[in-house]
């Protein structure tokens, strides 16, 4: 048989039948029947088998294929008796029961005549399986499941062009038939297969005999263009060709919910021209020209979160569509309706200086949309926390959003926006961001509604400014503060009033108010800052009077621009300058300091912002020996302009000399003195006041010769950088701490080249530069406490005798230090506080420290570096210290040690007593004798204090 055939019904010259007849396989039940739906594939039409070709049919099927149909039972069919005996056929003589005879042929598939609720099939089919008496019955098959549609028993016509084709079958010529099936039989079925039957059974079932299957005949077919969520609509297009439709005009298409397995919605829909439908292989369909549709269904808030898909009907009940009819689903292509999907991106936030207005655009795909149909966009201030305004604004076509991920969004075709709005005053220098809100509140968008917060995109609306003080200062003298300088705000073009504030950071409030010009400056303006509003009007300068209630405390400036002409309030923008000014200076000197027996006289200046509210100034002599005063006078200052000069920034630093004397009485001739310069309130000094210790000059006070080191009565600061980094070479704390963290803190407290390569392995796990050098970073990398990088370096040993103190004093000051380390470890190079190990040197520096004694050769700071490996003979050779014999050495002298068997100084103690010494030497601080086995040969007694 022929692999594929299509046949052409006619009614009245009009196609009528199936739009595409697929015939199935040569072999038996094997089907080939396309099932593409698309109008893309044009195929061939084939007329009519015509008598000549009957041959090529039988070679065709010559495998004897439908046989085995006919042996499976498939299908429940059955045949018509065909009777010989019939004048108007004519069956052979000569009947040939063995060569294998299948073979059929569908002519024609043509509508009723007289009835287009019926068709006619015309065919044949020849056996040798028949037999007289046998029932010729004609079967109608769903094409898609094989399952029975209807049954009937054929008319015979004889076909002589079958008879010399197969002359000898116990059937052919008589094998020809026609049959009438009802139209409403085949409804809803998308492809019908015949099978001719013959048999035995009065009713048609299997019973001898044999069956004949044709070929599958589609009789539908359709395709959905469209289908998609389009704001609150579902959209759809598509075609539906059906040869049912000849009887069935009304066309309805049926949104049905197969999430809860009903109809949802329905409409009534012509059908349009579909030229490309009959020009791409369904011409045979009756309504292939005219099959298109297309239709919008709202949302409605029970088919969110569901699958949808369409039903395509033709019906002969034009009011509700139900009656005789014929659905296509189209179950591949289904909708499902989001729910609670809301997704949205800012393409611009920005402030448009020029016109005054914050510009939004971006889009928000949200499937709520579809039952809220309201959007609005609503501007929120994060400063304020508050909504500041609101529109209702459109959304355009967004493909792109569709395409790039979110296509599975109720609106995502339809979700882009752009809007503007007016900047007002209370939005100066606030984070504005936006909300984008789907409502059914058309009024004013509240209601029930969906929101989408952009947090991520925020815009500061006019925050842009940059100002700088030209001038800060205090005019002591004069006892005002002097303020100039610039400031450029965008914010000014709408804020247009322009103050000067000065504000008090100690009591946390304003305390002087300005309303000051603002001047050009077209130098801002071509320095860097052209695209701020403003910048080539924005110089001011101005002057504030210091009042007493600024005495003390630390001042700053802020620049304002304010809507507010009166006061400076309302809506403004600050910017608060970094300058400060402190009102709570202190200097003081005395230029001459002496004593001639019972009167001691003094000069000098003080020159003290207090003096500004304190006008009651006194010197007082203060005894240091027995620690009181003895003494004080009320002075009257005398003009200053040389101090003026230098602390013109101190309030009255233009009055801040004075002279004095004091006869004291004879106790105390001898006693240490030291003068104190105070401002009071008080007429007798008391009250609230401000004081100086004078500590240039003292009287009396013990003191090394000049050719030794002088002793310090303030804190004393070593030489060397803090915060210093370490590499190959160095010693001390930080040596030990790192070497400890890298796992070579057992070694000698020496950093190496070893340890330098594992410190790189650090830096490139943390990605710092591979130096092998620990600076900060590195440090911290390390897991190093970060305050210890500069706490370690910066200890120094606070003073431990005070001004007044004797010599005795200062020697047991510099012992008590000494002491603060007993038990500690022996550690080379280390010279920092108790909490740590320290070597020999290091143990005696921070002892002279102590002591009010700042060696030059040699710091603790340094101790660690390379090079400073034996401060011990730095020390020795020093020669600022006193040299003195074994046998007059004395409490706090310093005791040095050749190393055995040389001249080489190796270590350095500090004499206790009774032959006895504190060191640090391996394994820790401790007290030993002053000879021992280890290091009995002692090169030299230094003193330290005369």
């Amino acid at each position: 048989m022929q692999g594929k055939s299509h046949y052409k019904l006619f009614k009245a010259g009009k196609n009528w039948c199936t739009m595409m007849i697929t015939l199935v396989a040569a072999a038996a039940g094997v089907s080939i029947a396309s099932t593409t739906v698309h109008a893309d594939i044009a195929t061939a039409t084939t007329p009519t088998v015509q008598v000549e070709k009957v041959a090529r049919i039988k070679d065709q099927q010559s495998n004897g294929k439908p046989d085995q149909e006919k042996q499976s039972g498939q299908g429940s069919v059955d045949t018509q008796n065909i009777n010989t005996n019939n004048p108007s056929t004519k069956q052979q003589a000569d009947v040939d029961y063995k060569t294998p005879v299948n073979n059929g042929y569908i002519d024609t598939v043509t509508t009723n005549a007289k009835d287009e609720n019926n068709i006619e099939v015309n065919g044949w089919h020849a056996t040798n399986q028949y037999k007289n008496g046998m029932d010729h019955y004609l079967i109608a098959l769903n094409g898609d499941n094989n399952h029975e549609l209807y049954r009937t028993k054929v008319e015979t016509t004889y076909r002589p062009d079958v008879q010399k084709v197969y002359p000898k079958a116990p059937i052919s010529g008589n094998g020809g038939f026609q049959a009438t099936i009802p139209v409403n039989r085949l409804n809803n079925a998308s492809s019908v297969r015949f099978v001719s039957r013959y048999t035995n059974s009065p009713v048609g079932e299997p019973n001898g005999g044999v069956d004949f299957w044709y070929p599958t005949i589609q009789t539908k077919a359709a395709y959905l263009d469209n289908f998609k969520v389009n704001g609150n609509n579902i959209e759809v297009s598509g075609w539906h060709a059906d040869d049912q439709s000849v009887n069935k005009p009304a066309h309805f298409l049926i949104l049905f919910d197969k999430s809860k397995n009903k109809e949802v919605a329905r409409q009534e829909t012509k059908v349009v021209a579909s030229p490309d439908v009959a020009q791409n292989g369904y011409a045979t369909i009756a309504n292939a020209n005219k099959s298109r549709f297309s239709a919008v269904f709202t949302i409605n808030p029970a088919m969110l979160g569901d699958e949808l898909t369409i039903v395509s009907r033709y019906s002969d009940n034009e009011k509700t569509g139900e009656g005789n009819r014929s659905d296509y689903w189209f179950n591949n292509d289904s909708l499902k309706i989001g729910k609670g999907k809301n997704a949205g991106y800012i393409d611009q936030l920005s402030v448009d200086a020029k016109d005054n207005k914050v510009i939004v655009s971006g889009w928000n795909a949200n499937d709520d949309s579809a039952v809220l149909t309201n959007h609005y966009l609503i501007l929120f201030d994060k400063t304020a926390n508050h909504e500041v305004a609101r529109q209702a604004v459109k959304t355009f076509a967004s493909a792109d959003v569709a395409q790039n991920g979110f296509g599975d969004v109720n609106n995502a075709n339809q979700s882009r926006f752009n809007a503007s709005f007016d900047i007002t005053p209370a939005m100066i220098g606030h984070q504005l961001t936006v909300v984008s809100r789907y409502t059914n509140d058309a009024k004013g968008g509240e209601g029930n509604h969906s929101d989408y917060w952009y947090n991520q995109a925020a815009v500061p609306v006019y925050a842009n400014q940059a100002g700088y003080l030209d001038q800060f200062s205090v005019s002591g003298a004069n006892g005002q503060i002097n303020a100039s300088g610039w400031h450029a705000a965008d914010a000014s073009s709408i804020l247009n009033n322009h103050y000067l504030i000065l504000f008090d950071k100690t009591a946390n409030h304003e305390v002087a108010r300005q309303n000051v010009k603002v001047t050009a400056s077209a130098d801002v303006a071509q320095n860097g800052f052209g695209n701020i509003a403003n910048a080539g009007q924005s110089r001011f300068s101005t002057n504030f009077k210091v009042t007493p209630a600024m005495v003390g405390h630390q001042l700053v400036l802020i620049s304002r621009y304010s809507d507010d002409a009166k006061g400076g309030e309302g809506n403004h923008i600050d910017y608060w300058y970094n300058n400060a000014i402190n009102l709570n200076n202190n200097q003081a000197w005395l230029d001459n300091f002496n004593q001639n027996g019972n009167t001691i006289t003094a000069s000098g200046w003080h020159a003290d912002d207090s003096s500004f509210i304190n006008k009651h100034h006194f010197i007082i002599l203060w005894d240091l020996s027995k620690g009181h005063e003895i003494g004080r006078k009320e002075v009257t200052n005398t003009t200053s302009p040389d101090i003026n000069n230098v602390y013109g920034n101190v309030l009255r630093a233009n009055n801040a000399r004075f002279s004095v004397s004091f006869n004291i009485d004879g106790q105390y001739t001898h006693d240490a003195m030291q003068l104190i310069s105070r401002y009071s309130n008080a007429d007798n000094g008391e009250g609230n006041y401000s004081q100086n210790w004078l500590t240039n000059q003292y009287l009396n006070l013990y003191q090394n010769p000049s050719w030794m080191y002088q002793i310090n009565y303030s804190q004393i600061q070593p030489s060397g950088p803090v915060g210093h980094n370490i590499g190959p070479g160095y010693e001390g704390i930080k040596t030990q701490l790192v070497k400890d963290r890298i796992g070579t803190g057992y070694q000698h407290n020496t950093y190496t080249t070893a340890d330098a390569y594992r410190v790189m392995n650090v830096q490139r796990a943390h990605g710092l530069p591979a130096t092998g050098w620990v600076d900060y970073n590195t440090w911290v990398a390390l897991g190093l406490p970060a305050d210890q990088w500069t706490s370690i370096d910066s200890y120094v040993a606070p003073l431990g005798a005070g001004a007044g103190a004797s010599r005795q004093d200062h020697i047991e000051a510099m012992i008590r230090q000494a002491y603060q380390y007993m038990g500690k470890p022996w550690l080379a190079g280390c010279s920092s506080s108790p909490a740590y190990g320290v070597d020999c040197s290091g143990l005696v520096m921070q002892a002279l420290y102590a002591g009010g004694i700042n060696p030059t050769s040699c710091s603790s700071i340094y101790h660690g570096f390379p090079g400073n490996e034996w401060n011990s003979r730095n020390l020795f050779a020093d020669p600022h210290f006193m040299n003195v014999s074994y046998n007059d050495r004395q409490r706090g002298d310093l005791v040095f040690y050749y190393q055995p068997g040389t001249h080489t100084i190796w270590h350095v103690a500090i004499y206790l007593g009774n032959n006895q010494v504190i060191e640090s030497w391996p394994p820790r601080v401790m007290v030993q004798p002053i000879v021992n086995g280890q290091r009995n040969v002692i090169a030299g007694i230094r003193r330290v204090f005369a």
